[in-house]
């Protein structure tokens, strides 16, 4: 059972509730008693935001590897997603882009948001005002509010206290200027919708979903369909259009009416993989290996002219290969726009 519950019910556990008289995340307890209704977070700030307007497929790149700028290559999207984490593995390349901003760094005239997913190690090591400076200085379009670390078979006192902690970061984040990005996350689904709900109160209206460690673990499907039904359920009680951008996975098209974004146009390339209707090949996969393509990349050519350029020029091959699966996904994800119904 619950940490908070049991503290609610009169039991005690050292360090936690005890030598307290109660626990210390009572003032934020989502947790209905006989005695007591779930308690309100006084303290929330608001702001009046409107939506990001997330394209249907939002290309992340690798700011240390100028083969993942496509626009360099001739393709043009609206949009992109840069990782704050691979800034912070790289000093010279964060100083250097720090001086520039992320526009003039990358020579790119559409709308760059910055992820704030990373690995857990680089979590604890910024502060609240290290992420201002951070954001300040890069100049992003939008930035997502700081990731945490949530694990599910973790004990529920340490998940509700990282839950705690995002809602909390999430309200200071409204010092900043920036157009702001929510984050969906927690352990099960009371601590999502938790989250989601004190979000709104601050006035978020776009959301992300760190995705990629749900899908490996096979929770997302567990997870995501509650953080939309919150959504649209909340949508509905405040007439507020909502939008939600699932972060880091590559070919779920399942769900329609969400955005997503990943690197996975990319990284796939670079082990030989080929993309078709959003799906993944290997590029010598007889299937498709004689099929003409005709997008903006590959203009009329097959796989199997892919393998013969690769041969020639690997360079030029895996360029071709990663601008035909960017396009490719984002084709894909465009279409289910159509049939898809947002939230």
């Amino acid at each position: 059972m619950c940490l908070i519950a049991q503290c609610q019910r009169g039991f005690q556990y050292t360090g936690i509730t005890y030598p307290k008289s109660f626990c210390r995340l009572r003032p934020y307890c989502p947790i209905k008693t006989a005695n007591r209704p779930s308690v309100q977070i006084s303290s929330l700030s608001k702001r009046s935001m409107t939506k990001i307007g997330f394209e249907r497929f939002i290309p992340q790149i690798d700011i240390s590897d100028k083969k993942s700028w496509f626009w360099r290559h001739g393709v043009e999207l609206p949009e992109i997603f840069v990782p704050l984490w691979q800034l912070l593995i790289n000093e010279n390349l964060l100083e250097d882009v720090s001086s520039k901003g992320l526009h003039d760094f990358l020579g790119f005239n559409g709308k760059i948001f910055l992820s704030m997913v990373m690995p857990d190690e680089l979590l604890d090591k910024l502060r609240l005002k290290d992420y201002f400076r951070l954001v300040e200085n890069l100049g992003p379009d939008a930035t997502m509010i700081p990731d945490n670390y949530t694990y599910v078979d973790d004990p529920l006192f340490l998940s509700w206290s990282q839950t705690v902690k995002l809602v909390s970061l999430a309200n200071d984040f409204l010092k900043l200027d920036t157009p702001l990005i929510g984050l969906i996350k927690g352990s099960n689904p009371l601590q999502v919708d938790w989250a989601i709900r004190r979000q709104v109160e601050m006035g978020y209206v776009s959301f992300a979903m760190p995705a990629r460690e749900l899908l490996e673990d096979n929770l997302l499907d567990d997870l995501l369909p509650g953080a939309i039904m919150s959504l649209k359920w909340i949508s509905k009680r405040t007439k507020t259009d909502f939008e939600l951008l699932v972060y880091g996975v590559g070919r779920r098209l399942k769900y329609g009416g969400l955005s997503y974004s990943n690197l996975f146009w990319f990284l796939e390339a670079k082990q030989g993989h080929y993309f078709k209707g959003g799906k993944l090949y290997s590029f010598k996969d007889p299937e498709i290996r004689f099929e003409e393509c005709t997008c903006e990349a590959c203009r009329g050519m097959m796989p199997q002219e892919l393998i013969d350029l690769m041969l020639c020029d690997k360079e030029l091959g895996l360029k071709t290969l990663a601008l035909h699966n960017l396009l490719d996904m984002n084709r894909a994800f465009n279409e289910r726009k159509v049939n898809g119904r947002g939230l």
